[in-house]
């Protein structure tokens, strides 16, 4: 580990301080510059060893959140109709959320309280501890996460096949051909990996051999690479007919199924009806090109096949996520240098994994009303409706959000406000008043990340190149904001229940799992990374360990064939041909956004309208032209929309980004164009799919009816492209 000078500055203080991003899992190391107390400008940090002087235009605009006019830095309690609040102080609304708390619990039982964490506080080591702690100390089962709209089912396949929830990810160091599955990592930085220099390692990988992109949308990954633009939501039967040709061709790695897996004859006989032609009507690649992609990938040594959100949310999600992962183990990419498997980061266990706890295994906590399963102890977020306003035991009476919007962010969300009138009690802690926190009875104000302390110790495990950082924080907390630990652990104080959870701090917590992890016998410990202010690269190899240890099964063997599997194959067999002739609606993510959260940052706004992309031949058919607003219609619901045409997308496709639509208490972002998504998504727990609660956000059918503006009175003969 290279050992790097320490700059030592308080929080606060004028001058240079280095700490690292947290919107997004890349991490990337930045610096940044307080003048007069406050943060005057945020740069990349070219001395972190593991970004490198990377980072995104999303990076800089944190100093604009902290410093947000619009940003709530003191508790507010509500008293009037959503949106209506004063100010208060910290001791009247923990004094007052604690006895209510406490009331409903006692008077309906643990499962009367709800949790919803975001993906912002997720980012940061204290605040999500703080969340899982408060959830232990409350008894909480009901936990609503932006799972189910993101990685519930690719948890699931892990769980299936693994007997663990740890991800598996591609070497991209090493590897030479590279099969990109609903990825756009150009745009998103990766995800469940973490590479923060992406670029550069597809870049090489390009150079070296082969980077494929699979994607109904030309994305600015596929646009630099090759592209195969497969319809949306039939990534399945792409992989199932690759898988077919391997299996049927003798392919596959004979000798690692043999020594490493069970069900390996039950899935090769289920899915070899799967054929290139079967498949071609369904995916629209044709057979001889899905042929060959199967074979260059099974017969290039060095390869890999990586998914990401856009084969999570289909109609067979978690089957393509088996499939996805069965893909890599059967032709014997499995923990192999190029290939995929495990990390090996600060904090990987030395011990051998021993399986998953019950409440984090598939149904431990399932919808009392839809029965619905949870997936690694997260409830899918179709139920929370279902759950706040069908009365009997375990209706959701008290509910805290953490760091989410999922009136935006959920599908159905547009209806959970009359879910939120029927609760007891309902507390939010986030920067804003948003388009959720408004109907809370308190709003408690949080620190941003550059106002806390934090180590980057979640991410650790599945980072391509392993990566240590602890980092100060920049400047104390704006006004009475205060970090998620600090509010929690002292309303569970209050409560009488902190003695058994709160026992230690978030960073005493990391210390010791550093030292009982694998790196811990070399000196990893948080008193060395507070040592090494841009931190430090874990030099010990990818694949130094015995990956039979991190698997959960109690015979330490992959396991290729599931009940679930079975059952979600011959669902898929029975599947009839969906509307050629129709539209279908994939998301799609732009470098300025995420998600909802940063839309009242002007710089990053002020020329991002979205847009539908819909390719000119399907505009034609339906006479809209450029620029059109349009009525984007389903079954669920309709908004309207601006349309821009673009042969980017193939034609079938349309593609419209999620977040927008703002009607909260921030400025900027009530001002910006758009719609809410979700107000269309599929919206009732029978359109989820039913083995992983995941909810159905791409490739579902749309109508579109021109609303105003121009409008073809004729058809186009010739369309420019």
């Amino acid at each position: 580990m290279k050992q790097r000078s320490r700059i030592a500055i308080e929080p606060g203080q004028d001058g240079d301080h280095v700490t690292y991003c947290r919107i997004c899992e890349a991490l990337c190391g930045m610096v940044a510059t307080v003048k007069d107390g406050k943060i005057a400008k945020i740069r990349p940090d070219h001395d972190n060893p593991h970004s490198q002087g990377h980072i995104c235009v999303k990076g800089p605009a944190l100093a604009d959140i902290v410093h947000d006019q619009d940003r709530v830095t003191f508790p507010m309690k509500r008293v009037g109709g959503p949106g209506e609040f004063v100010r208060t102080s910290w001791d009247e609304a923990l004094g007052d959320i604690a006895r209510r708390l406490t009331s409903v619990r006692d008077q309906y039982g643990p499962q009367a309280f709800a949790m919803n964490t975001g993906n912002p506080p997720s980012m940061g080591w204290p605040s999500a501890m703080a969340n899982a702690l408060f959830q232990q100390a409350m008894g909480c089962t009901r936990h609503y996460t932006p799972g189910s709209e993101d990685i519930a089912s690719p948890v699931l396949a892990t769980e299936l096949m693994f007997g663990t929830h740890a991800f598996v990810f591609p070497d991209l160091v090493a590897c030479d051909h590279l099969i990109v599955f609903g990825s756009n990592p150009l745009v998103s930085h990766g995800s469940l990996l973490i590479a923060p220099r992406f670029r550069e390692d597809l870049d090489a990988i390009a150079s070296r051999g082969r980077v494929v992109v699979v994607d109904p949308r030309r994305t600015e990954t596929a646009r630099k690479y090759e592209h195969v633009p497969v319809i949306p939501d039939s990534d399945v039967w792409l992989i199932g007919a690759l898988l077919q040709v391997i299996v049927s061709e003798g392919l596959e790695a004979k000798q690692f199924l043999a020594e490493n897996c069970t069900g390996w004859e039950a899935f090769a006989e289920a899915i070899i009806w799967i054929t290139p032609e079967v498949a071609e009507s369904r995916c629209g690649i044709g057979a001889e090109a899905i042929r060959k992609l199967a074979r260059d990938f099974a017969t290039t040594p060095r390869s890999a096949a990586m998914g990401r959100v856009g084969i999570c949310r289909g109609s067979y999600s978690t089957l393509t996520n088996i499939f996805l992962n069965s893909l890599n183990v059967i032709a014997g990419k499995f923990h192999t240098a190029g290939g995929v498997g495990w990390g090996h980061g600060g904090s990987a266990k030395a011990e051998q994994v021993r399986g998953i706890a019950p409440g984090a295994a598939l149904g431990g906590h399932p919808s009392r009303v839809s029965g619905l399963p949870s997936v690694w102890g997260s409830q899918p977020s179709l139920t929370l409706f279902e759950e706040m306003t069908t009365p009997g035991e375990g209706q959701i009476k008290s509910l805290m959000v953490v760091g989410a919007n999922p009136v935006m962010s959920m599908p159905n969300g547009p209806r959970l406000p009359d879910g939120f009138a029927q609760l007891e009690l309902m507390v939010a802690l986030d920067l804003y008043v948003n388009e959720t926190s408004r109907h809370a009875d308190y709003i408690l104000p949080v620190t941003t990340a550059l106002e806390r302390a934090d180590i980057n110790q979640f991410f650790m495990n599945h980072m391509v190149r392993p990566f240590a950082q602890y980092v100060d924080a920049v400047i104390p907390p704006v006004g009475d904001a205060r970090g998620e630990f600090d509010i929690l652990s002292e309303l569970a104080e209050r409560m009488g229940k902190a003695d058994q959870y709160f026992t230690r701090t978030p960073f005493e917590i990391a210390d010791a799992e550093l030292r009982a992890g694998v790196e811990g016998q070399d000196g990893l410990s948080l008193e060395r990374l507070k040592a090494e202010t841009h931190g430090i690269m874990i030099e010990r190899g990818r694949w130094a360990f015995d990956f039979k240890k991190r698997i959960g099964h109690a015979d330490r063997k992959i396991h290729l064939w599931s009940d679930v599997s079975a059952s979600e194959i011959k669902r898929l067999a029975a599947a009839p041909e969906r509307d050629r002739n129709g539209l279908r609606l994939i998301n799609l993510r732009k470098l300025r956004c995420i998600n909802s959260w940063m839309h009242n940052v002007e710089k990053l706004v002020r020329n991002d309208e979205p847009r539908l992309l819909i390719h000119p031949a399907d505009a034609e058919d339906r006479h809209i032209a450029d620029g059109s607003a349009v009525i984007m219609r389903s079954q669920w619901g309709e908004i309207e929309v601006t349309v821009s045409l673009t042969d980017e997308v193939r034609r079938g496709c349309v593609a419209y980004p999620h977040g927008w639509g703002h009607a909260g208490g921030w400025n900027r972002a009530n001002r910006q164009p758009g719609a809410n998504l979700n107000a269309i998504t599929p919206s009732q727990p029978e359109m989820a799919e039913q083995v992983s609660g995941m909810s159905w956000l791409e490739g579902f059918e749309i109508d579109l009816i021109v609303a105003a503006g121009p409008q073809l009175a004729e058809p186009l003969i010739d369309q420019a492209h």
